[in-house]
């Protein structure tokens, strides 16, 4: 590679095969100086069989037809995946010449605070995080911006020829769904715990006072009603509480409320409304 293209790579399969032959047109065009050609038939080669050796003559060649971004891609990856027992001047050769790509084009390094975030330069999609390698780009006015699950951040900059740059983008990556789900359910479940306990309360109250007064029967019914109004009390305390905890952690976390609503809402609160004639939940909040 210090002085040509390397051999052609081994074919394994049908695209494999056809692969090698691009490969080898390109060394040809490559060895008559005809880089144009030679770039064309490396790039589809690299479309049917990504490797090490395509990776680095690819890259190799784009420098000679003025692609010094992608030729950084492409020398970088040779570079990472080049394997045990290939020659070391090879390797020299690969340094040397994406030293070359990489002063030409500006070098970022993207963090995201959150993983599984999809991370864009200008509009187009450049993979997930975490991003393992180093991101090339034409210099100039960059927008860097990484979305997940609706919320998302952006940040723009200069980059210049040869420079490297760290960027850290910090994104609120929302609710956790799953959790707010399950906390509404639990919450839910305990009011309607209280709304049922309620009824069952209040129709052992009547069916009392359809009893003799001081009766044993009637004694009974009144002290089953106590233990139900005081299960239906707390289920709704504690249904309440749950309600009220899931809502200040979702609207807390929430990337979709807007700052001003959430700086409105200060303090959520619940609490069971029980009286002779009703039973219920009361919600308030304060603003």
């Amino acid at each position: 590679m210090p002085t040509s293209p390397a051999d052609a790579p081994a074919a394994t399969s049908s695209e494999g095969e056809r692969a090698a032959q691009l490969y080898r047109e390109g060394n040809r065009f490559y060895d008559e100086a005809r880089f144009a050609e030679a770039e064309a038939r490396y790039q589809a080669a690299w479309d049917l069989q990504q490797s090490f050796d395509v990776a680095g003559n690819l890259g190799n060649v784009e420098l000679e037809v003025n692609q010094p971004r992608e030729a950084a891609e492409h020398l970088l990856y040779a570079l990472n995946t080049f394997p045990l027992g290939e020659k070391e001047e090879k390797k020299l050769f690969l340094q040397k010449r994406l030293a070359e790509a990489k002063s030409q084009v500006g070098t970022l390094r993207i963090s995201v605070s959150v993983d599984d975030a999809e991370v864009l330069i200008d509009g187009k999609r450049i993979g997930q995080s975490p991003l393992e390698d180093q991101v090339f780009v034409d210099p100039g006015k960059r927008t860097i911006e990484a979305r997940r699950s609706g919320a998302r951040t952006s940040t723009s900059l200069l980059v210049a020829k040869g420079s490297d740059q760290s960027i850290a983008l910090s994104l609120d990556a929302g609710s956790n769904i799953p959790l707010v789900v399950a906390g509404g359910a639990v919450g839910l479940l305990g009011v309607a715990s209280g709304v049922t306990f309620a009824i069952l309360s209040t129709a052992k109250g009547k069916s009392a006072a359809a009893e003799p007064f001081a009766s044993a029967r009637r004694n009974d019914l009144l002290d089953t009603q106590t233990t139900l109004a005081n299960i239906s009390f707390w289920s709704f305390i504690g249904g309440g509480v749950v309600l009220a905890g899931t809502a200040v952690y979702a609207f807390s976390t929430s990337s979709r409320t807007p700052p001003a609503s959430q700086a409105a809402l200060t303090r959520l609160h619940a609490a069971p409304l029980v009286t002779a004639d009703a039973r219920g939940l009361l919600v308030g909040g304060s603003f």
